[in-house]
């Protein structure tokens, strides 16, 4: 946990919706015991619930997590390069299939695509 509480990510233009260069901190105080995050499809949910489950791991909180998708997986995914070969074994082939392109590729495309969202964000 940073000085000034938890980092969540940066805030946006509420009109827009572009993110700008000015962090965002919750302050512990707002949590509570259990939480449950709802929102439509492509509403950012897994990005707000990973992010906030790594920076309370990072402060030492304990933490019983229920996820029956699976998205929370990806807390253990911790590359130091986030190379195509690391991410090959973690893909799912059958998407790669539907996406008509080998796993090794889809591997590759994943990678790019996560390291440039880390660069997007100064990680």
């Amino acid at each position: 946990m940073g000085k000034e509480g938890l980092y969540i990510g940066r805030k946006c233009d509420p009109e827009s919706m572009s993110p700008s260069n000015e962090d965002y901190y919750l302050k512990s105080d707002r949590l509570t015991r259990h939480a449950v995050c709802f929102g439509m499809t492509g509403s950012g949910k897994t990005g707000l619930c990973v992010t906030l489950l790594e920076e309370l791991a990072i402060a030492g909180v304990p933490l019983i997590i229920i996820d029956p998708k699976g998205d929370m997986a990806n807390l253990a995914l911790g590359f130091s390069d986030h190379s195509a070969e690391q991410f090959s074994p973690w893909v799912d082939p059958g998407e790669a299939e539907r996406k008509g392109i080998s796993v090794e590729d889809f591997a590759e495309s994943t990678s790019a695509r996560w390291r440039q969202g880390l660069e997007d964000w100064g990680v």
